[in-house]
């Protein structure tokens, strides 16, 4: 029997693809080792020159872990950028995003050949990872084509899967013991369009539809969005989401700059007037929402004071935390023509701004939680190093994303008789 390891870099979308690529190999008699394997597959990322590097720097990882394997190199960077991922020296390089290909070329051209029979890898569920909340996608593929984006190139067409099948998926996750959900995809707030194959289209799919079909699962407990364009918030997704106790009071909306011109230059479908009336929106019918962004530092053209707008936009909004992105030029990509290059040593000092004003937001808004009862998935069982929850020993997310250190005298219901990891908790929140 073959063995196999995967190496997954990136977002969501990229680590439920390499969970799905490990089922498949499952799924074909080949066995998944920690290291020494015959077969290592590098799940690459492509979103940012860093993220490039990062993938270079895991071949090699990879290599040094599985010295006697067969090299494989796949995912969203040689999708864009085939020449140069061929230049890098492994043994396949995969672009096809079927990944039953891959693991038929593995057996057959390869020489990897299992006894198991191969067959139908398509209805194949991802291979449940050890995690304590499940990540699903749903949805795959951009058209949005933002000027500094290489995701529509690496990704392609709008895809959608049918409602019967993720419903399949979540039941199966939630009777292995999952008791949230995350649901994940490249533009998931347009889930139900099938640009990609018009055939496989499913009428009247969208995504409040799925949505009302995962609440009614048995044993699942929280759905939380992973990220959505603020123009697909749709007024009856908010009304369903401040009605229904299942959904998580959490959403991820990029923002990408606090300054309207930038925002044009980005191509971006929305101005600043439009985000935050969305914002206020949400807010009045959720107050205690969490609202994360992601905000790209340096775009070509941004200037001091236009950086100071994001700045100030940020506060205003008072989002619940940030995650910062330096502004990477892609060559196939609109931005990458753009003058107006900010210097990296400017692009470091604002980004660095940025963390620090989220980690002013991010504790202002668990602040907010102090001393009252929170429900938490339970992640893992050890304790926290710093500070005054030095020594607690459960950590927990909250269904506002925030983590959570507590003890077991914490805990105001439980299962019985079963582990905690994984489980639905409503705890006393300790002091920050």
């Amino acid at each position: 029997m073959q063995t196999y390891k995967i190496y997954s870099l990136g977002c969501k979308v990229n680590q439920y693809d390499g969970d799905k690529l490990g089922g498949l190999l499952k799924s074909a008699g080949f066995i998944l080792v920690k290291n020494g394997a015959d077969i290592a597959i590098v799940n690459s990322c492509a979103v940012t020159a860093g993220a490039i590097a990062k993938n270079k720097w895991m071949i090699n990882k990879a290599r040094a872990e599985n010295p006697d394997a067969k090299i494989i190199l796949t995912g969203c960077w040689p999708r864009v950028y085939a020449k140069d991922a061929k230049k890098i020296g492994v043994d396949l390089v995969f672009t096809d995003k079927d990944f039953s290909v891959l693991v038929k070329k593995l057996n057959y051209e390869l020489g990897f050949k299992n006894k198991e029979k191969i067959s139908n890898f398509q209805s194949q569920t991802s291979n449940i990872p050890n995690r304590s909340r499940y990540f699903l996608k749903i949805q795959d593929g951009c058209e949005q084509f933002c000027s500094y984006c290489i995701i529509p190139f690496a990704r392609g067409k709008l895809r959608s899967r049918k409602i019967t099948e993720v419903v399949a998926e979540a039941e199966a996750a939630a009777a292995s013991g999952y008791r949230e959900i995350i649901l994940s995809g490249i533009h998931l707030g347009l889930f139900g369009v099938n640009n990609a194959d018009k055939k496989v289209e499913e009428r009247g799919a969208n995504l409040l539809k799925v949505l009302r079909a995962l609440v009614k699962i048995k044993n699942l407990e929280r759905i939380r969005l992973s990220s959505i364009e603020i123009t697909e918030v749709h007024d009856e997704l908010i009304k369903f989401m401040a009605g229904e106790k299942k959904m998580c009071r959490y959403l991820h909306v990029p923002l990408q700059s606090g300054c309207d011109k930038i925002l044009r230059l980005m191509k971006r479908p929305y101005n600043l007037k439009y985000f935050a009336a969305k914002i206020k929106k949400i807010r009045q019918k959720m107050p205690d929402m969490a609202i994360s962004t992601d905000v790209i530092v340096g775009f070509p053209g941004e200037t001091a004071d236009d950086f100071a707008k994001t700045e100030k936009f940020i506060k205003q909004i008072k989002f619940s935390r940030l995650h910062v992105f330096s502004f990477s030029p892609h060559a196939r990509t609109a931005a990458a023509k753009l003058p107006g290059r900010v210097e990296a040593g400017e692009i470091k000092k604002r980004s660095e701004s940025l963390r620090k004003i989220s980690e002013v937001l991010e504790e202002s808004f668990a602040e907010k939680f102090r001393g009252k009862i929170l429900t938490v998935v339970v992640e893992h069982n050890r304790s926290s190093r710093t500070g005054i929850l030095k020594g607690r020993k459960l950590k927990g997310k909250t269904e506002y994303y925030f983590d959570v250190f507590f003890d077991k005298k914490d805990i105001i219901s439980s299962p019985k008789g079963r582990s905690l990891i994984g489980q639905v908790l409503k705890i006393k929140n300790a002091a920050r």
